[in-house]
């Protein structure tokens, strides 16, 4: 009984209070002191099991000068309430500009979405090599084994990817393996001598030379030069909003739903056959200044969502925070702040959004006595306050505002 009360209390303060993005560019602690804010997002984050603030939540497995890859602890790790999603870790890879990850594969299934900058990503199978162009809205299926590198093209900015990973041999656990470098070690210095010598038909000191080049350089990221970056870029091919081989562009496709105060991109396992491997959706939606993303739940799937660009009070760019099935939700936007995200549905195949505010609301289609027994008031004042927004998805305050003078 007490785990009910506490879970009850968990999603007023999680879900139907809403994702807040709440921001003030002249004062980020809204009056407050930066000492008083710290106690603010402490207390949250202790009776908040959703909530991922990234600089608190993860742990950076490589941190170097050109790059870094951030993984968000367990899920299980922040509360109890969230074993179910323990098969699925996400991931932040970020590669500085003029940048090369080396090559490497994982005991994992793992979706790449990549969320600023631009690259190019290739992926090696026992039968061929495919080359993507990488933009903001990419995603990319990495199977598990497959050997992947990338390069950040820019020169100037970063390359963002947020990663979702379903490890194949221990749930929640993975891990790179390399075939070069000295730390991560290569795969190949855990062979003996005389097995690889065979194998490779080749002599020891060319192997010596091999394996023990670059030992001053550390880590999973390198500094490459104009011309290799023009070689392993290519022959790539530029996604589109279909799915061709492991790749698609989620933001080229047509907007689930769209209108002038935000958007809302969706792929699913039923359209995406690279998709079913981990049984997730790749969601993208935006949020224009003062606009609300309008009170909902999914029946089947649970989103982690990311968020990519916007600054506010409780969340802010790198965060994560998780919307459980069947919880009603809600996100919105100050007047000064404009906010992008992306979001994993996990156990997403047979999932229906049900929208419980405007146009589409699902108590519309209610008979008249189901409204009249649920709320406890005549069915006709029900009506009146549930088809009185005429707008679907997104909506303005000011619109709301409209609604109720």
């Amino acid at each position: 009984m007490v785990t009910s009360k506490y879970f009850l209390v968990v999603l007023l303060f999680s879900l139907l209070l809403s994702f807040g993005l709440l921001s003030s560019a002249s004062d980020p602690f809204g009056g407050r002191s930066a000492e008083r804010y710290r106690e603010e997002e402490e207390d949250e984050d202790s009776i908040n099991p959703f909530l991922f603030r990234r600089r608190k939540y993860a742990y950076g497995r490589y941190q170097e000068d050109n790059g870094s890859l951030w993984v968000l602890h367990k899920f299980i790790q922040k509360h109890l309430i969230l074993t179910g999603y323990n098969d699925y870790r996400v991931a932040f890879l970020e590669a500085n500009p003029n940048t090369f990850v080396l090559p490497h594969h994982c005991d994992a299934e793992r979706i790449y979405v990549v969320t600023n900058g631009k690259g190019t990503l290739s992926i090696l199978t026992d039968k061929k090599r495919e080359s993507f162009n990488l933009v903001p809205g990419v995603a990319v299926r990495v199977p598990t084994g497959s050997t992947v590198y990338l390069v950040n093209q820019d020169n100037n900015q970063k390359l963002n990817i947020a990663v979702l990973v379903r490890p194949v041999n221990n749930p929640g656990k993975f891990e790179e393996f390399f075939p070069g470098g000295q730390y991560p070690q290569s795969f190949y210095r855990h062979f003996s001598p005389d097995i690889l010598e065979t194998v490779l038909n080749t002599r020891s000191e060319l192997l010596d030379r091999l394996l023990q080049a670059n030992q001053s350089q550390l880590g999973m990221f390198r500094r490459a030069s104009q011309e290799q970056i023009r070689t392993l870029s290519q022959g790539a091919t530029t996604p589109s909003e279909k799915e061709e081989g492991f790749a698609f562009n989620l933001f080229a496709q047509k907007p689930k739903y769209s209108n002038q105060n935000g958007k809302f991109f969706e792929a699913c396992p039923r359209e995406f056959e690279l998709l079913r491997g981990v049984d997730a959706a790749v969601v993208g939606f935006e949020l224009n200044q003062g606009s609300i993303f309008l009170p909902h739940y999914n029946t089947e799937s649970t989103f982690v969502i990311i968020v990519t660009e916007g600054n506010g009070v409780r969340l802010s760019a790198g965060d994560a925070f998780i919307v459980p099935a069947g919880h009603p939700v809600t996100y919105f936007a100050s007047e000064n702040q404009h906010w992008r995200f992306i979001a994993f549905g996990l156990y997403h195949q047979n999932n229906t959004k049900i929208f419980i505010a405007g146009k589409d609301n699902v108590v519309k289609q209610m008979d008249c006595a189901a409204k009249e027994l649920a709320f406890g008031v005549p069915s006709s004042l029900v009506d009146e306050v549930f088809n009185n927004l005429p707008e679907s998805y997104f909506v303005t305050r000011q619109s709301q505002q409209r609604g109720s003078e």
